[in-house]
């Protein structure tokens, strides 16, 4: 049996690649307040990120090309309708001037992460359980859980923010978000930076949604009222054409950062490759998450 432990984006992820390859798998998620994939865009977007010329850049743009078949898989899986948008437009200044289409990126796209976990994680056995400690013992790790003791023969910890505990570099970067109601068929954009933050909104199914806040190395997963206005204001920048947008949710995560903003992925030092890492992630989890169900995958079977 592999244990997974962490049931956000990344976690499920890989739990449903391996579980479509025959494994045998259980998902231990603590359910934390601030999981990231709760308050993520679901935005695939290298050309957003910047990540072009960066170490990031190949796995994502190999990454963005599996999205289309990994949507449908879960899709299939799932029952789910599991969005898949194609195209971004990247804006400088939407309030200024008309969109000019140079800047619609077609093959970039989004997602929603709450529907991707619910389709990946749909049927798999997975525990509400928090993961305390992990010990090697015969032939095996031995799991120590706020609900009791569970051996595995091999473990992938994918426990975001929290991966900390396993003495691995991660810290929390705080994210808040925004979700609007109001003027449906709004497009996909993306205009960079307002006042330090990336400016990004998208029409989802739970609403239009414009992010968002960084605060790194802050644990605090309740809403601030300040962040909710500036969103809220910007969403008009981003949409002039949106000017009954109203606040419906504030979202908050805590991303998993990391000092060289690189995701930690491979075998966990000192356990003989019975446990890997897929944590650090940061704001790319979404874009990331196929290609490193992938590679765990590989990994393991």
């Amino acid at each position: 049996m592999i244990a997974i432990v962490g049931g956000g984006l990344i976690g499920a992820s890989i739990a449903f690649e391996l579980a479509r390859a025959g494994a045998d798998i259980v998902v231990l998620d603590a359910g934390k307040r601030g999981a990231a994939w709760r308050a993520g865009a679901g935005m695939l977007t290298p050309t957003g990120e910047r990540l072009h010329g960066t170490p990031l850049d190949e796995l994502a743009e190999h990454s963005l090309r599996l999205w289309p078949d990994f949507a449908r898989s879960l899709a299939r899986a799932s029952g789910l309708d599991v969005p898949f948008r194609s195209g971004i437009e990247h804006v400088n200044s939407p309030c200024l001037r008309p969109l000019d289409p140079s800047t619609l990126r077609p093959h970039e796209a989004t997602t929603h992460p709450p529907t991707v976990v619910r389709a990946a994680l749909h049927r798999l056995d997975v525990r509400r359980a928090e993961v305390l400690e992990l010990e090697q013992v015969r032939g095996g790790v031995r799991l120590i859980t706020d609900a009791g003791p569970l051996t595995a023969e091999r473990v992938v910890l994918a426990a975001g923010a929290w991966s900390g505990r396993f003495g691995l570099p991660v810290f929390p970067v705080r994210g808040q978000a925004l979700l609007l109601t109001g003027s449906p068929g709004l497009p996909a954009r993306y205009s960079g930076k307002r006042r330090g933050f990336p400016l990004y909104g998208l029409p989802r199914p739970d609403g239009h949604y414009i992010g968002a806040t960084v605060r790194p190395h802050c644990w605090d997963p309740a809403p601030r009222p300040s962040d909710a206005r500036w969103l809220h204001r910007a969403a008009c920048v981003l949409w002039p054409e949106a000017d009954t947008l109203r606040p419906q949710t504030a979202l908050v995560g805590l991303r998993p950062g990391t000092a060289d903003d690189l995701p930690i992925v491979g075998a966990l030092p000192g356990w003989d490759r019975r446990v890997l890492v897929a944590t650090g992630h940061g704001r790319h989890g979404a874009l990331l998450a196929p290609a490193t169900a992938q590679h765990i995958a590989k990994e393991l079977l």
